[in-house]
């Protein structure tokens, strides 16, 4: 059998989104959970080194309370995370071959696709390039529960 399920998180609306449906198909398919965090910065000068610090500090933080959501959501699912020194895409894409992932799970802002192309779209990115199913789930609106 394949390996889990890879899922992309940031800690933005989107990713939260895909999380809590990353959860429900690894306890539909009785898989582990991968939560991924890239996060070596956009090369736009500056102390990359030092960005790229403290972008996995926030990412550590961000990612153990992913966990402590998983486990809220369903205490069966085994869950790791990781944090990968490369962009996100890249992390992500990775990480589900590495896995040998049933499938990659991102999340899709609420942004609009000039904003998206503007800023470099994760999930346009693994999705384009993915040679593996990728499930988008949008970002809920505040009126969602």
């Amino acid at each position: 059998m394949a390996g889990g399920i890879v899922v992309g998180y940031d800690g933005m609306e989107g990713a939260a989104a895909a999380l809590s449906t990353s959860v429900s198909i690894a306890a539909a398919f009785r898989c582990p959970l991968v939560i991924v965090f890239g996060y070596r910065p956009a090369p736009i000068g500056g102390d990359v080194p030092t960005m790229a610090r403290a972008v996995r500090e926030v990412g550590e933080q961000m990612t153990d309370e992913a966990l402590a959501v998983v486990k809220a959501q369903d205490p069966a699912v085994e869950a790791t995370v990781e944090l990968v020194d490369d962009r996100p895409a890249d992390a992500i894409l990775r990480a589900a071959d590495e896995h040998d992932a049933l499938a990659i799970v991102v999340g899709a802002t609420n942004k609009g696709p000039i904003a998206g192309g503007l800023l470099g779209s994760v999930t346009y990115q693994v999705v384009h390039r993915s040679t593996r199913p990728v499930v988008v789930v949008p970002a809920r609106d505040e009126g969602d529960g």
